[in-house]
């Protein structure tokens, strides 16, 4: 899978640096958290925003590849690289204005009911939509 079927761009502001003059390494998660909500955003609305089950961040890692600096706009390219009976598997990529890859993410997300308290398999038209979106035949 990951053909990075949903792309976004976020410009850099200068509040995202730090002391040392380049983007706060936690100022990337947020990007993330931004991506994976844009790939879900079309899905997610209604009664799905409300159901007791929900996809719950299990694990995020990052490789640093070049420092960004403001003023940037960054491209993140996002999709899924794994789908399992109760998560899935996530990478996302981030280039900067010159098309240089700064970042790459991974992160695994556990379909979870909050009311059992417990992972769930992946709901299926939560499945049918990741399938659809990464045009999995």
């Amino acid at each position: 899978m990951t053909n990075f079927p949903v792309e976004l761009n976020i410009p850099v502001a200068w509040g995202d640096m730090d002391a040392f003059g380049h983007v706060n390494n936690v100022q990337y998660m947020r990007y993330f958290e931004t991506a994976r909500v844009k790939y879900f955003d079309n899905m997610m609305t209604g009664d799905d925003a409300k159901s007791t089950i929900q996809p719950v961040l299990a694990s995020v890692t990052a490789n640093f590849k070049a420092p960004v600096v403001y003023p940037d706009n960054l491209t993140l390219k996002i999709g899924v690289t794994k789908l399992g009976n109760s998560s899935l598997n996530m990478c996302c990529e981030m280039y900067n204005q010159k098309g240089m890859l700064v970042l790459e993410a991974f992160c695994t997300i556990v379909t979870f009911d909050f009311v059992q308290q417990k992972p769930v398999p992946i709901p299926e038209k939560v499945r049918s939509y990741i399938e659809s979106l990464e045009a999995i035949i």
